[in-house]
């Protein structure tokens, strides 16, 4: 450190070189950081921006404007008072249920997925739609052989996606 004297003539220690050092090296160390936290939110969130939904066919054909284009998901339940899973009169040893899907507005028929789910059991049996076309409803079954209860009992939910346009 260097000894100097103000002009009153007491010697002052000068501590200014340390302290710029210092203060150098803080100012630099936070606006480093907050520049990479300003990059890495931008990073984060730019893809999700930039997202685009391409669908490339649907059931019905249709094919509207590229902002119409729309992911629905959801869950029907095990539980669902208003779509349980039913015995099918029409396949025989297979269960059926209805999902409502009209929450999702959807303006033609969508491209529908769906897989089954518990925390019950370790599995459920696998879905199938039945080919559909309604834009607010679709009807599954089960492609192995189980029964309404059983499905119930081990609490099987379905997990759904609807691809389709929204206008």
């Amino acid at each position: 450190a260097v000894v100097s004297t103000q002009s009153t003539g007491n010697p002052v220690k000068d501590l200014s070189p340390v302290f710029q050092i210092h203060y150098s090296s803080s100012i630099f160390h936070s606006y480093s950081s907050m520049v990479a936290l300003i990059a890495l939110l931008i990073l984060a969130t730019v893809p999700a921006l930039q997202s685009e939904l391409k669908i490339l066919d649907n059931p019905d054909s249709y094919s509207g404007p590229a902002p119409c284009a729309l992911t629905c998901v959801g869950v029907s339940r095990w539980d669902d008072v208003d779509n349980k899973w039913k015995t099918s009169g029409l396949y025989a040893g297979k269960v059926y249920k209805s999902i409502d899907i009209a929450g999702c507005n959807f303006v033609s028929v969508p491209v529908v997925t769906m897989t089954t789910a518990s925390e019950k059991a370790e599995v459920c049996p696998s879905v199938t739609a039945y080919f559909h076309k309604s834009k607010s409803t679709v009807r599954i079954y089960s492609v192995e052989n189980t029964s309404a209860d059983k499905m119930k009992m081990d609490e099987c939910n379905v997990n759904w996606s609807a691809f389709g346009y929204n206008c």
